[in-house]
């Protein structure tokens, strides 16, 4: 189901770039601990879902943190939202607001 006219390439490369900014951003001691993507974003068919939730997923084989983040269609500015679970659970989500004119064809 694709909501946010993207085409499949450019989908891709959205989750590429995230891939690329989450291992930019953890030490390299720790990169080959993370299961990236930890949530499963294709249909039984193998075609990708492209809802952009979540647009990146990854979860610790050590301390089993999870992280993940959702792009949401909004057609003004709008802040990135973020949630961290205060109740001892071990789960990171990030809201990212995405404009429909950031990434045309």
């Amino acid at each position: 189901m694709n909501l946010n006219g993207l085409n499949e390439q450019s989908y891709t490369e959205l989750e590429d770039y995230w891939v690329r900014v989450f291992l930019n951003v953890v030490q390299d001691q720790d990169k080959e601990n993370w299961v990236i993507p930890y949530y499963n974003t294709s249909f039984s068919n193998g075609q990708k879902i492209m809802d952009m939730n979540p647009i990146f997923s990854a979860k610790s084989e050590i301390s089993h943190k999870s992280i993940r983040i959702i792009h949401e269609t909004v057609n003004e500015e709008d802040d990135v939202h973020h949630w961290l679970d205060t109740m001892g659970k071990t789960n990171w989500l990030l809201f990212v607001p995405y404009h429909s004119n950031m990434c045309k064809e």
